[in-house]
Order: structure tokens, then C-alpha cells, then sequence
């Protein structure tokens, strides 16, 4: 059978420069073709901005059997059903978070969304037994099919612009199990993308290394030791970071690590604020780039306060998105601006006051603040904004 997945973008890429290839839909792509079916993606995160139809001819030259989209909001899933409404082939969606999401995560919510339609029982059977199979042991399944994904175009890069792509680790079951792969299946994976596809920077998600130490110590002894030359960036937890951790990780072939955070919890207190500075501080003099992804919560009067807090941790790179029970904050906007909207204005309040933390840095607490004022009036003009965006380009680019 001739199987075409169409992957929708989330909200919330429109207003991000990384977007990652939907990793769990490629392992469930594996799973089908080694049933023999003939498996196509087509990811519409790649053609934002082009009409629908123009996106989807390919997909029609293909002529499939069966029609799947992936879509972790299904709600969203109405006009792309409508434009594919004239093939012959049946179509339904599937409901999965299929960039950012484990696998197990996927299956679940798949499975939670799935309705079933009794004209079409056969067709979306053969997907959901694939799915299930999913949930197998992770070190049985088989390396995504990255070959139908164009991992050139994902705006996926590192922080000095490489071309990145993602490899799996492992799956948080539950707040104190991690269901983490064999380290050397990970790194014969990084291997083989390296020989077939010429990638040799890597994000590794699905959980953070350090929910279990035993696990990542000897992930990193087998990165240290396997020569390949790849590098990668990884999460970690901010408040396990160490000196010798950092070397640790440098000498596996790290390049930058990232620390997810609840604002909440992490910037309102002044002992976390300096774990985490320390931390940032402590990857920097092994020489990591550091960067954050900042989860924004109710409610919506601190955030402003909590964004200018961010920019003078030390990050190189700081990527914001807004938590859904915001909506409920009266206090988000009369405007009815969306979360979307909402972490873009984060984005630029960040920028703004990085780009005011690079003079502080580099003229002091009283002429830093002066300076930038004069040259956000003008009156500096291209000099004020060479030193602006050329005070730490990293910080400043999304």
C-alpha cells in the first residue's frame, strides 16, 4: 500500500527559527516500510507561506492509498482535510505531537484522539498497529526513515549555523523512570547518519541526560572514545551542572547544552537565578554554548520582568513559548492576542533587553543604560547598532 503522511506545523512555529523534523512520525514511517508498504512525508513546516495546493502537488503525484496527517492539534487539521478532499484515496488525521514528543508520548495521544470510522476500519488499522508496535522496546525498533525527510531544509542549525538533526535518547515514562536507549545504539545511529546523509551535528531529545547519571556516563564514555568526529547538544537540569560534568561532556563531543525552565519556579528566585548563572558561567569556561528554553506562566503582569531577568543570565540562544493555561489570565490582553503572538512579543522584549545587558557588560551600570538609551533615539546611529548586534550575535539571533 502506498501511504502519504502530511505533517502539520505547530502554532508556534511561525515564530521560531528551529524547527524539528518530526522524528517519532519517521520511526513510524520505518515500522511500515519494513511491513512492505511505500511510505512518503510531507512536511508542511517546510513550505510555510506557499499556498496549500502548491504544497500538496507533490502528495498528489504520489497518488497514495491511504492519506495520513500528523498534527499534535487536530482542531487545526480542517484545511488541509478539505484540499485532499478530492482524492480518492480516504484521509484522516492523526492527533500526536510528532516534533517535540517522545514516541510514547505520541502513541498516547494518538490513541487518545483516534476515531474510528467504520468505512475506513482497514486502512487506519494498519496504522495503528504500527503505532503500537511503537511501544515496544525502544532498543528493538528500527532507526527513523530519515531518507524521506529533507534534513537540509530544517532550519535546525547550531549556534554557530551548522546544520543540525535530531537522534532520540530516550523516553521520560513517568517523573522517576526514564526509559533511556542502549548507548551504543546511539551511537551506531549517529553513525550511520553521519556516513549516509554527511550531518555531523546532533540535538538529542526525548528526556534530559542527567535523569539518570549511571546512563549517561556511559553514553558519554562511549561518545569519548568512538572518533567520529560528530558533536552534539543535549538537556540537562541547570542545577546538577559541575565543572567536571562540563569537562565530561566537552571531551564526548558536546558543543552546546540547553536547560528547559519554568519561569515561574527559576526566575522569581534570586538562589536559582545564581545556580543557574553559575551554571551557564561553568559551560562557558569549558567552552559550551548554553541555551534556554523558557516555558512563560501566569501570570502575564511579571512576564515582562521575568523576560529582562533572562537576558542577564549569560545565554547564548533563549527560545520562548507561552504556557496554554495563560489563556485563562484575564490579564494576557484585551486584544485577544494569541500564545503565539505572545511568545513572539517575548522574543522581541528579549532581544531588546540582551542588547541592554551587552552595554551594561561592557561600559558598567552607570554609562551602560545611558548608551543604550542615546542610541535606541538615533543619535549613535550604525555604530550604536554594530555594537548592539555584534556584542554577542548568538544572544540575539532566533
Amino acid at each position: 500500500m502506498k501511504i502519504a503522511f502530511v505533517a502539520l506545523p505547530r502554532q508556534e512555529d511561525i515564530h521560531t527559527s528551529r524547527i524539528a523534523p518530526p522524528l517519532p512520525l519517521a520511526y513510524l514511517a520505518a515500522m511500515l516500510e519494513q511491513r512492505r508498504h511505500i511510505v512518503r512525508v510531507y512536511d508542511l513546516a517546510l513550505a510555510q507561506g506557499a499556498p496549500l495546493g502548491a504544497a500538496l502537488a507533490p502528495l498528489r503525484s504520489f497518488r497514495p492509498h491511504l492519506v495520513v496527517i500528523a498534527t499534535d492539534s487536530p482542531e487545526h487539521s480542517a484545511p488541509c482535510e478539505a484540499a485532499l478532499g478530492d482524492l480518492a484515496a480516504p484521509v484522516f488525521c492523526l492527533g500526536a505531537a510528532m516534533r517535540d514528543g517522545s514516541i510514547a508520548q505520541a502513541v498516547t495521544q494518538a490513541l487518545w484522539h483516534a476515531g474510528r470510522d467504520a468505512t475506513r476500519a482497514d486502512e487506519q488499522s494498519i496504522i495503528f498497529e504500527a503505532m503500537l508496535a511503537l511501544d515496544d522496546d525502544i532498543d528493538s525498533m528500527p532507526y527513523p526513515a530519515r531518507h524521506l525527510l529533507s534534513l537540509e531544509q530544517y532550519p535546525l542549525l547550531t549556534l554557530d549555523g551548522e546544520l543540525q538533526t535530531t537522534v532520540f535518547v530516550g523516553q521520560q515514562i513517568s517523573s522517576t523512570y526514564l526509559a533511556a536507549r542502549n548507548p551504543a545504539q546511539i551511537t551506531a545511529e549517529i553513525q550511520s547518519v553521519v556516513r549516509e546523509h554527511g550531518i555531523r551535528h546532533f540535538v538529542f531529545s526525548g528526556a534530559a541526560l542527567t535523569n539518570d547519571t549511571r546512563w549517561m556516563h556511559e553514553l558519554l564514555r562511549l561518545l569519548a572514545s568512538n572518533g567520529m568526529g560528530a558533536t552534539w547538544e543535549a538537556t540537562v537540569d541547570y542545577a546538577q551542572m559541575t565543572p567536571a560534568l562540563a569537562g565530561e561532556l566537552k571531551k564526548a563531543g558536546c558543543e552546546a547544552i540547553s536547560f528547559s525552565l519554568l519561569a515561574g519556579e527559576v526566575l522569581v528566585s534570586r538562589e536559582k537565578r545564581a545556580v543557574l548563572s553559575a551554571s551557564a558561567e561553568c559551560l562557558h569556561e569549558a567552552g559550551l554554548g548554553v541555551r534556554a528554553a523558557i516555558q512563560l506562566d501566569p501570570p502575564y503582569s511579571m512576564m515582562p520582568s521575568l523576560i529582562d531577568v533572562s537576558a542577564t543570565l549569560g545565554l547564548d540562544s533563549v527560545q520562548f513559548s507561552v504556557l496554554p493555561n495563560v489563556a485563562a489570565d484575564a490579564r494576557v490582553t484585551p486584544n485577544s492576542v494569541s500564545l503565539e503572538e505572545i511568545a513572539e512579543m517575548a522574543r522581541i522584549r528579549y532581544r531588546s533587553s540582551r542588547s541592554r545587558q551587552f552595554f551594561i557588560d561592557r561600559f558598567g551600570t552607570q554609562f551602560g543604560p545611558m548608551l543604550w538609551r542615546v542610541g535606541r533615539a538615533g543619535l549613535l546611529g550604525r555604530t550604536w547598532q554594530r555594537y548592539a548586534d555584534g556584542g554577542d550575535e548568538r544572544a540575539l539571533a532566533f
